[in-house]
């Protein structure tokens, strides 16, 4: 399967959107293009965690289950254990978007374990 690239055309981005996007390391000397789940719009900015291939557990690593349908060539996981805020022009291409289980799976994540 090749990524379907979708034009980057709103300044406005919505939780659950997939982009490539140069994420960086933890060390933050390095970054890799790889997919970027956005979480949340930050005006200029957004939140968006890694997306991966590699197989993690643990409550803040999602399965995303529909991966083809949000354009991930293999099955991936969303890691809200690397959370990034990233200017949106990073954001390359819009590949596509979770579907509204998975998404709904992100949230209940979210909201049950990153409390302050």
């Amino acid at each position: 399967m090749i990524h379907r690239k979708i034009p980057f055309t709103t300044n406005m981005l919505q939780r659950g959107e997939i982009f490539i996007c140069s994420f960086p390391f933890t060390s933050g000397q390095f970054s890799k293009p790889r997919p970027a789940l956005v979480l949340m719009d930050l005006g200029n900015d957004s939140l968006i965690c890694r997306v991966t291939s590699t197989r993690h557990s643990g409550p803040l690593e999602i399965e995303i289950l529909d991966w083809q349908a949000a354009g991930l060539l293999k099955p991936s996981t969303a890691r809200l254990t690397r959370l990034v805020s990233a200017e949106k022009h990073l954001l390359q291409t819009k590949i596509g978007e979770l579907s509204p289980a998975d998404l709904q799976r992100v949230r209940q994540a979210w909201n049950q374990h990153m409390k302050l």
